[in-house]
């Protein structure tokens, strides 16, 4: 209740004048809110494209069931290609031209990067960026109006080497990593896992460019330096590709460990069907998964599905990316619907800021995984459950253990 309170003294305070009638916000009408993103609809990484095209899914769902008090969500879905110059050009179009509320759900770290400061200095909201890279947490009291989504690359990092720490203490891990602050972020956080007194167990590290598809003299040089873990590290396509080209070369490992954003289960598949050998492999992850059998009735899944059977029909419910979208859909809905009636910006971002597990309870999220920010936490989800591969090509992500926390 203080939350809308909040809210709609926010929006109190940015109405009123002469005739008494509220002035609203960019991209907000009586009837409307207008919110836009850019994703990689085309290009090497169009699968995380799918995001997008899921979670207009979703708002079209919401839209058949009334919208958000009343207004139906209008959601402009750009594409970039992931290229980083387009994504300027594209948000500015959004903000200037177009006049939404918020910029939504924009893929990767350096196309957010390339445009934080220009949203910031014009308050316009940039919510729920998918890219797991760790200063949207950190950096928020310089960038207030900025706010990711999924648990941050150096948490999930710092999971794998807590793990590789207690099951294979003279493990020789050899990382693969995207060129980016994401992929940077997930070794420096298995460097924290692995512990000051290990540095010495990571024996090799890679990169690897977005642009670059081919990585196998990567798992050559890894292979060569004698490791026997292999971190496979950073968005697809090429984590999957690497474990194809790690059994074509012999390369025999006591573990493989694929980040949570380059390792979905149709990704997974994809590289079974190529010959690589992955049973066994490791993942963390945070939401409900449809291909695997003891999650088939979860809520979030059956209520995904219905919702793409008939919202999203180009998109492959079996997949689990989709799902990712509907779950960063869901979390978006929730703060609008707790941003003020007529909803604000500076609503949006304090009901962003106050999410409460036992209050923001997201289907699409792995049972006991909730959202939770408050005015000094700005990591909306920093739970993870480890999974575990299961089968071949018609295999699946099988979780186990506990769910770990890495809250600070």
């Amino acid at each position: 209740m203080a939350l809308v309170a909040a809210a709609a003294l926010v929006a109190g305070v940015a109405g009123g004048g002469a005739s008494g009638a509220a002035r609203l916000d960019p991209g907000v009408t009586a009837t409307s809110i207008k919110i836009g993103g850019t994703f990689p609809l085309t290009g090497l990484q169009a699968s995380s494209g799918v995001l997008g095209l899921a979670a207009a899914a979703y708002f079209a769902y919401v839209n058949d069931h009334g919208g958000v008090n009343g207004r139906k969500i209008d959601f402009e879905l750009l594409d970039d290609g992931y290229d980083v110059s387009q994504t300027v050009l594209k948000t500015q179009k959004l903000v200037e031209q177009d006049r939404v509320f918020a910029d939504y759900g924009s893929f990767g770290a350096q196309n957010n990067l390339a445009i934080r400061d220009y949203l910031n200095q014009r308050k316009v909201p940039q919510v729920l960026v998918a890219s797991p890279a760790n200063f949207w947490g950190y950096q928020y009291k310089k960038y207030p109006w900025t706010i990711g989504f999924t648990p941050d690359a150096g948490g999930e990092g710092r999971i794998y080497g807590e793990y590789i720490l207690n099951h294979m203490r003279d493990a020789k891990v050899g990382v693969l990593y995207q060129n980016n602050p994401a992929g940077r972020d997930y070794l420096a956080g298995l460097r924290a896992g692995l512990g000051v007194g290990n540095k010495k167990a990571i024996v090799g590290t890679q990169t690897y460019d977005a642009t670059q598809p081919d990585v196998s003299q990567q798992v050559l040089a890894l292979k060569g330096s004698g490791a026997d873990v292999f971190f496979a590290a950073g968005a697809p396509p090429q984590p999957a590709r690497s474990l194809v080209v790690a059994t074509q070369v012999g390369w025999q490992r006591r573990l493989t460990i694929v980040s949570w954003i380059g390792s979905s289960a149709s990704s997974m598949k994809a590289a079974v069907s190529s010959g690589a050998n992955i049973a066994g492999d490791i993942r963390a992850t945070w939401g409900v998964d449809p291909t695997t059998p003891s999650e088939a009735n979860l809520p979030g899944i059956v209520r995904g599905k219905q919702i793409l059977a008939r919202y999203g029909t180009s998109l492959d419910a079996t997949n689990t990316i989709p799902f990712v979208g509907l779950a960063s859909a869901w979390t978006m809905i929730y703060a609008l619907q707790h941003a003020g009636n007529p909803p604000t910006r500076a609503g949006l971002m304090a009901a962003f800021h106050s999410l409460d597990p036992k209050k923001a309870k997201n289907p699409f999220l792995y049972p006991g995984i909730g959202l939770h920010t408050s005015n000094t936490d700005n990591f909306p989800l920093e739970q993870l459950i480890l999974v575990k591969w299961v089968g071949g090509s018609t295999g699946y992500w099988q979780p186990f253990g506990k769910i770990y926390d890495h809250a600070r």
